[in-house]
């Protein structure tokens, strides 16, 4: 399986043969897989982290040699595709933990993953399902990494040519009128200051932060674009290091979200939510956060959904969300969503 990233800029093929490996766990997992890069005499990898620092399944993939394609071919739809578990009843009972803990302790914002497992057929094309994802997610990041395939609407990362860019997504609405609420404005919040607060490290300057609405399909996100000239010497896997996990995935502060996550969630969230993407051997590269996805295993594949949870959050609009955010890999399947 090639693994492919497609941005603005192109697709961007990598192909074989081959190099794999797990750059391993903690904070430093960043600079070992830029370490490998270079030790592997190759000028590019890919890459994709686990959410969780503590978790091996981090995997980095050295081709032999990429190319940039002008787009992909795009099949029919796979067929034989089933719903196995939707996992409703696993989120609403972390949705209860999550409301109680930001009730009763000090949580601001909590982010609460939804994990739905359909059966698919032994031969899924994953280079057809990045294609199929081009149709409706044009303005998305989309990738295929040792069988983690999706859209992701939020950058978390870019470094190249000594500048900096980041997009910190957080509050989803269908309607662009909602999400000037409350609870939006102060998920939003939360998310925009992680990212921000850490840039500042690694930034001679913040030349421009703008805070911008964002639609991906049926959704409507605020943003907050933030770039500026990177601190000479600075490397993508440094930024990637201070910055994972933000409060968009995982919430304020992040040390207690991350531990109430691991509680609430008891099915590992593997890469979803991780920083997904390339990285060259001069230290530059581009990361988004592995959203709107699914993961291949076997003739499985879980799909992934997130929303934060604050103060006044209510289920059944949560729930909701989590369906939007299915749509794009459902949809990529051939399925119809809800």
């Amino acid at each position: 399986m090639n693994p492919i990233w497609v941005d603005d800029e192109g697709v961007l093929v990598g192909h074989g043969p081959n190099i794999r490996l797990d750059p391993g766990v903690g904070s430093d997992r960043f600079e070992h897989a830029l370490s490998a890069l270079r030790d592997s005499g190759r000028p590019l990898a890919f890459a994709s982290f686990t959410f969780d620092e503590a978790e091996t399944g981090s995997v980095m993939v050295i081709p032999h040699s990429t190319t940039i394609e002008t787009g992909l071919s795009i099949p029919g739809p796979p067929s034989g595709v089933t719903m196995v578990d939707d996992g409703i009843a696993q989120w609403r009972s972390g949705f209860r933990i999550a409301m109680n803990a930001i009730e009763t302790e000090n949580l601001a914002k909590v982010v609460l993953a939804r994990q739905v497992v359909v059966a698919v057929p032994e031969d899924l094309d994953s280079t057809g399902i990045v294609a199929r994802l081009t149709m409706g997610n044009a303005d998305c990041y989309l990738f295929c990494v040792e069988g983690l395939i999706g859209a992701s609407p939020e950058l978390l990362v870019s470094l190249k040519q000594g500048r900096v860019r980041t997009l910190a997504l957080a509050g989803t609405a269908t309607d662009p009128d909602e999400l000037e609420s409350v609870k939006i404005s102060e998920e939003h919040r939360h998310a925009a200051h992680s990212v921000s607060s850490v840039l500042s490290q690694y930034l001679a300057d913040i030349d421009m932060t703008e805070q911008v609405i964002v639609r991906h399909g049926a959704m409507s996100h605020v943003g907050t674009r933030i770039e500026g000239p990177a601190i000479a010497g600075t490397t993508v896997s440094e930024i990637l290091a201070g910055l994972h996990p933000t409060a968009a995935v995982a919430g304020t502060p992040t040390k207690a979200a991350t531990d109430l996550i691991r509680e609430m969630e008891p099915q590992s969230r593997g890469r979803y939510a991780g920083p997904v993407g390339w990285m060259n051997a001069n230290g530059e590269g581009v990361f988004a956060i592995a959203l709107r996805c699914g993961q291949v295993e076997g003739n499985r594949m879980t799909l992934f959904a997130g929303g934060g949870l604050v103060e006044g959050s209510e289920e059944t609009a949560e729930l909701a969300e989590t369906e939007l955010k299915l749509a794009p890999m459902l949809t990529a399947l051939g399925q119809p969503s809800s």
